[in-house]
């Protein structure tokens, strides 16, 4: 598969390449990826470089992940990645700390789900799951629409392959219509 751009009202999301590799590397440093994400911990120059020169290319040759640099404009600095891996049409997404709280990540995500259920064939639903307690990835997956389907049996893998407590939603093309009040049980009634 080729990779594909999409744009948003404030984004470009592009092939991340080998010129992002010291911005992921810094971001992938952050204390909140070793405790939410499977990113290796303590993350190097070295983990950025092959995941921008092997893994992101080769997935997307394979089709097995759809990986989207998050910038502010065409040719711009990586600000964040989100991911849509073919296994379960599951989105994965980080966002570098001084641009959080800024929709962008809720507005790429937007995007991708749309792009994915229209144009990648056999996609119906996206899904996310999140370790148990990530509030803030929860909190984006409920603005951008996804409907809460968190279980007593919900699981994320551990970065030593265990499997963790997780949460879990799905979306649609278009936001699910209970969004918002699904998420109460985990997010009361916070905006």
């Amino acid at each position: 598969m080729l990779p594909v751009e999409l744009r948003t009202a404030r984004l470009v999301l592009d092939l991340p390449v080998e010129d992002d590799v010291e911005r992921v590397a810094r971001y992938c440093q952050d204390p909140l990826f070793e405790q939410f994400l499977t990113t290796p911990w303590p993350y190097t120059e070295a983990h950025a470089r092959g995941f921008l020169t092997e893994h992101v290319p080769s997935a997307w040759q394979s089709g097995s992940e759809l990986t989207w640099a998050i910038r502010t404009e065409s040719g711009g600095r990586l600000i964040g990645v989100i991911s849509l891996r073919a296994a379960g049409r599951e989105v994965g997404y980080w966002l570098g700390d001084e641009h959080r709280g800024s929709a962008y990540t809720t507005e790429a995500l937007g995007a991708v789900c749309a792009w994915a259920v229209e144009h990648w064939p056999g996609t119906e639903t996206v899904t996310w799951r999140a370790n148990a307690g990530n509030v803030a990835s929860a909190m984006v997956a409920r603005a951008a629409g996804f409907r809460n389907t968190t279980t007593a049996t919900t699981t994320v893998p551990g970065r030593d392959g265990a499997e963790l407590e997780g949460w879990s939603g799905e979306r649609g093309r278009i936001p699910a219509a209970d969004a918002v009040e699904s998420w109460v049980p985990l997010l009361g009634g916070a905006e």
